[in-house]
């Protein structure tokens, strides 16, 4: 009987050796699968953003409010120039003129104040004279 359980017992820690090595290779596929799909989803593609879709025009010339306008430029060359272009409700239109960080990462303000027009804003991301992207936000009345 000994003999017998020492036979079984040793097929399956043969088996369970076996099985922890699949065991191990599979999650290390897994693993390494895993990693190159965060890897791409962590990919950068250009963009631009506001932090809200609508802001309050300011009652007083006193109370102006800052709107931040952030963005990523693919592929931006250290020193280059970026223009953000903001077009108002009349069609008139401010450029800001900007750098990236060395990562392409770029951050700018527009202010906003009581004389603010009401309405639609267009901000438009431009680098190398190409647009590269764009996103609205509103001016509403308090």
């Amino acid at each position: 009987m000994s003999k017998i359980l020492s036979e079984i017992y040793g097929k399956n820690k043969m088996n369970l050796k076996y099985g922890f090595i699949v065991m191990i290779i599979s999650l290390f596929a897994m693993s390494s699968f895993n990693t190159n799909v965060f890897a791409e989803e962590l990919e950068k593609v250009t963009f631009i953003a506001v932090y809200k879709e609508q802001f309050e025009q300011p009652q007083s010339k006193y109370n102006s409010e800052y709107i931040i306008i952030s963005g990523y430029v693919e592929d931006y060359a250290r020193g280059d120039k970026i223009f953000v272009v903001i077009i108002h409700p009349d069609q008139s239109q401010n450029e800001i003129q900007t750098y990236a960080t060395k990562n392409g990462e770029i951050y700018t303000l527009f202010d906003i104040s009581d004389d603010s027009q009401i309405g639609v804003y267009q901000v438009i991301l431009k680098y190398r004279d190409m647009e590269l992207a764009t996103i609205s936000f509103e001016i509403i009345e308090k």
